[in-house]
């Protein structure tokens, strides 16, 4: 059983990264060799995701609207999910764990007001022996901010020191970027902020039209199919949230199950053609979120130079297409080109901030998030 203390004293880390995201497609897994410090460095050993069974996958979309009792039930469910699902990954790819890094899933986020995530850390820490750090966003939120996102801490610290002026984006069911100007930078001058949907909206209107055969639109062959309906898109543009100026951060509430009944209802596809370009103009929208969100709150004051896209949407040609169509002439890439596993990013980002917060390094950044003050993010959970 090893303590926060003895993790602490280590100058090289074996961590866990877990994550699961607004998608709800499973739990990413990423076991990374982590040599914490200043100077950090991280290895990626293995990652893979793990599916949500379908039925915890159902509950996890219906108990966001139930009562406590649900609610509480689900969060001891996933945690021994996590558990088992980690420890299937540790039979393959046998390491000893140090610490472990939970995200958990959200079920819930208000901007600057509350942010819930789900999944008891309490069988992880029993099962593996090592500390467990989780529900990371709400010491944020006690500080005035809105939790998230997180992630523009980790670009920081992993990329900063290439001294390039880089828009890091990540594309999961909501789309975020982080912006490094050149030179790197001290972490309060980063941009960072939410864009809006990333696959969130594409994914559920892909079950929808499949009868839930498909959960994505793989390969972006649906919407490659398409044509962009103009008037639909600029509908959607006009959303409120595109308009919002940062801190500025968004979820399921806004774009999730709600919002694809209200596009259903205004745009019911009455044909194959019509649902390949309804398909078509919500990927549009996502390639369109993440260039307006930095043509209106992040080019004047953090010109870039490149694009790094990581997540679910870099696996899709026609969302990097769009993109690359929109912020030409700069160069848009997958993460894997900056050394970043497109899919593992976040996995990685949350073994990051748990190995940061057993060092007491505060890890959130308010100039992204709003809060008052840098705090200690996550709390920790000992066998």
């Amino acid at each position: 059983m090893a303590s926060v203390a003895e993790v602490r004293a280590l100058p090289v880390r074996t961590v866990a990264g877990l994550m699961t995201g607004t998608s709800m497609d499973g739990l990413d897994v990423g076991l990374c060799r982590i040599w914490p410090g200043e100077h950090l460095e991280v290895t990626l050993l293995h990652f893979e995701t793990v599916p949500f069974p379908d039925e915890l996958r159902r509950r996890i979309a219906v108990e966001r609207e139930t009562e406590i009792a649900g609610i509480a039930r689900l969060h001891i469910e996933l945690g021994h999910f996590f558990a088992g699902a980690l420890g299937d990954v540790l039979d393959r790819h046998p390491l000893p764990l140090d610490l472990i890094g939970c995200h958990g899933q959200t079920v819930y986020h208000e901007h600057g007001v509350t942010t819930l995530q789900l999944g008891d850390p309490s069988p992880l820490a029993l099962r593996f022996g090592c500390p467990v750090i989780s529900d990371f966003r709400i010491a944020d939120v006690a500080a005035g901010g809105s939790g998230a996102p997180l992630v523009p801490y980790v670009d920081h610290r992993l990329l900063a020191r290439r001294g390039e002026a880089l828009l890091a984006v990540n594309i999961g069911g909501i789309a975020n970027l982080t912006a490094l100007p050149a030179g790197g930078g001290a972490i309060d001058a980063i941009l960072g902020m939410d864009c809006g949907p990333g696959n969130m909206i594409l994914d559920r209107l892909v079950e929808r039209y499949t009868g839930e055969a498909w959960h994505a639109d793989y390969d972006g062959q649906l919407a490659r199919q398409g044509e962009v309906n103009p008037s639909l898109l600029g509908d959607l543009r006009a959303h409120p949230f595109f308009a919002e100026p940062p801190p500025k951060s968004t979820g399921r509430e806004q774009f999730g199950e709600g919002f694809v009944e209200m596009l259903l209802r205004r745009y019911r596809p009455n044909s194959d053609q019509g649902w390949c370009d309804l398909l078509a103009t919500v990927t549009d929208l996502t390639a369109f979120g993440i260039h307006d969100t930095y043509e209106r709150f992040v080019r004047a004051q953090c010109p870039v130079r490149s694009v790094m896209v990581s997540g679910g949407g870099a696996r899709n040609p026609e969302i990097m297409r769009r993109l690359q169509e929109r912020f030409a002439p700069l160069p848009v890439e997958s993460s894997d080109a900056y050394g970043l596993p497109v899919d593992a990013k976040e996995a990685i980002a949350f073994a990051v901030l748990a190995s940061d917060r057993i060092d007491r390094r505060p890890a959130n950044v308010p100039s992204v998030t709003g809060a008052v003050r840098r705090v200690l993010l996550g709390k920790i959970t000992e066998a």
